[in-house]
Parts: C-alpha cells; sequence; structure tokens
C-alpha cells in the first residue's frame, strides 16, 4: 500500500520542527517581565510564576507556530519540499 496513511504519534525530530523551540524566548521573557513588574511578591508562588515562565514558550509559541504550520501546509509544501510532516 504505497498511499497508505500513517497513524501513530510524530517523531520527537518532526515535533520540535514545527514547535520551533527557538522562538521560544521572547514570550517566555515577556511572562518573566510581566511577573516581575506587577509588583506583587513571590511569597510561595515563585514555583508557579516558574512554572509559568517555563511553560510561555510552548504553549503560547510553540503552539501558535505549530497551528500557523498546519493552516499554511499547503503553501509550505511548494516553498519547503524537504520539509518532513
Amino acid at each position: 500500500m504505497s498511499g497508505a496513511v500513517r497513524v501513530g504519534w510524530p517523531a520527537p525530530a518532526v515535533v520540535l520542527e514545527y514547535l520551533k523551540p527557538i522562538t521560544w524566548f521572547a514570550p517566555m521573557w515577556a511572562f518573566g517581565c510581566g511577573v516581575v513588574s506587577s509588583g506583587h511578591g513571590f511569597g510561595a508562588r515563585w514555583p508557579l510564576a516558574i512554572a509559568g515562565v517555563v511553560l510561555a514558550g510552548p504553549l503560547v509559541c510553540g503552539t501558535s507556530q505549530a497551528i500557523n504550520d498546519w493552516y499554511a501546509r499547503h503553501v509550505d509544501a511548494i516553498n519547503e519540499p524537504g520539509r518532513r510532516s
């Protein structure tokens, strides 16, 4: 079956290619700046603030990158023919 559709989890390298981790720095930095500039003390909530900074990149930027690539896949197939999917 040469035209069979592969079902299952994608390879981790493919996931990283679509999530583009290099772009995560900006939302992580913005979240951290927002936490600091809020003027509230961390108290016992510092683990929550650190978790927010760490998760802001993959959840905000990574997810939007993946959604963008999904909707632009037809254009990307022309512009990036060697890209894995």
